[in-house]
């Protein structure tokens, strides 16, 4: 269904909307004296979900936050992860980046399976 607005030519008032499949014409507002406008529907862009650090953090259990300080002792990759982290203003749940590093510490066994999309969620 679409949402048509009716709008008096003279004035350019609009004194109606409908929702049709098409424009209907009605006796009180015939095509010739008034417009039927198709609205174009509001395209609402999702709102990015950001969280602060601690909150991010607070996603992970200790053992979770712990085995990962822990390896990246060892692991280059983690510790550019939590430097990049430590840098981070703010996280943003649907950024690439950080899709990608909570997927990689599924991958790597340092949260358990499953446990990438319950952090992200």
């Amino acid at each position: 269904m679409n949402t048509y607005v009716i709008q008096q030519r003279e004035t350019g008032d609009v004194v109606h909307a409908y929702t049709a499949d098409a424009p209907s014409e009605f006796a009180e507002y015939p095509f010739a004296q008034f417009n039927h406008i198709l609205q174009k529907p509001e395209t609402v862009a999702p709102a990015e979900r950001t969280i602060t650090k601690v909150a991010y953090l607070r996603r992970f259990t200790t053992d979770e936050r712990v085995g990962i300080r822990t390896a990246a002792k060892t692991s280059a990759v983690l510790e550019d992860y939590l430097a990049m982290l430590e840098l981070a203003e703010e996280i943003n749940l649907d950024d690439h980046d950080t899709i990608a590093a909570v997927q990689m510490l599924e991958s790597v066994g340092l949260i358990a399976t499953g446990r990438a999309a319950e952090v992200l969620a």
